[in-house]
């Protein structure tokens, strides 16, 4: 597959005609505006959504065209069509409605507790699962990086990329495995961001400086001290307070719980 220019891209920006949910509504004509196939402009869009470079998908602003209510059946429908694995569209074509109409409604449900987020799904294809094993990416400490895109890829959902992937672990399909005491890279930028955003207004200290000092004694110690900096989550759970320790890079450096009297 060819790589993207930058007067692709921009064009590809710029004529994309959106729905109140931002959903493309143009990719055939963009696709062969570009000479390119409609999985390749979906995958672009996906990934300049994902960059921040494209606005984000809203299905909770979707509304039917014939400005209908939805009625208790109909209700009832959508969720039994949904945790038997059904497309939106299938969904919409049953019922009459538009596909983004669906999807805001399904979110309505979820919100409502009408319909738990969690679903049964018919068994992954072996063409989806070799979809998912040459697509997967990991991180440097062995996280899987793109689950969102090989959800789009596989037509599933996220908490169904996430579960088998670890099936394909334990039966050793997959051989690369997250590093102990490590989060992911993903992880640690958005902690990273959320922190840098919530103590900006505190200076920000010099950067680390090493001092090594040599005592002279018959044995030739070295005493080095090292200023390094430390990422700390807490957790309170039931008046009991766990805090984790992290390094830089992820590194899990120490865990301390304590419970409501303060003992450890």
């Amino acid at each position: 597959m060819k790589n993207w220019t930058t007067k692709e891209i921009e064009y590809l920006k710029k004529n994309a005609l959106l729905a109140e949910t931002n959903v493309v509504l143009n990719v055939e004509q963009l696709a062969k505006k570009l000479g390119r196939t409609r999985k390749s402009v979906d995958v672009k869009i996906y990934k300049l959504r994902r960059d921040g470079q494209f606005p984000q998908t809203d299905f909770s602003k979707a509304f039917d065209p014939k400005g209908r209510k939805f009625t208790d059946s109909e209700d009832k429908r959508i969720i039994a069509m949904y945790k038997k694995g059904e497309s939106y569209a299938d969904i919409g074509n049953s019922l009459d409605r538009s596909e983004s109409s669906i999807g805001g409604r399904i979110m309505r449900l979820k919100k409502t507790g009408k319909l738990k987020q969690t679903i049964a799904q018919k068994n992954w294809t072996q063409t989806e699962v070799d979809t998912l094993l040459v697509n997967i990416q990991f991180d440097e400490n062995g996280y899987c990086c793109n689950h969102t895109e090989l959800g789009r890829l596989c037509n599933r959902t996220y908490e169904q990329v996430v579960g088998k992937i670890n099936r394909l672990r334990k039966d050793g399909t997959i051989n690369t495995s997250p590093k102990n005491g490590t989060t992911s890279i993903k992880s640690k930028k958005a902690m990273d961001k959320f922190n840098d955003a919530r103590f900006a207004h505190i200076p920000k200290k010099k950067e680390d400086t090493t001092m090594v000092k040599t005592v002279e004694n018959p044995s030739n110690v070295s005493i080095e001290s090292k200023q390094i900096s430390l990422i700390l989550i807490i957790v309170i759970v039931n008046g009991q307070r766990t805090e984790q320790y992290f390094l830089p890079n992820g590194e899990l450096l120490a865990t301390k719980k304590t419970d409501s009297a303060g003992k450890q």
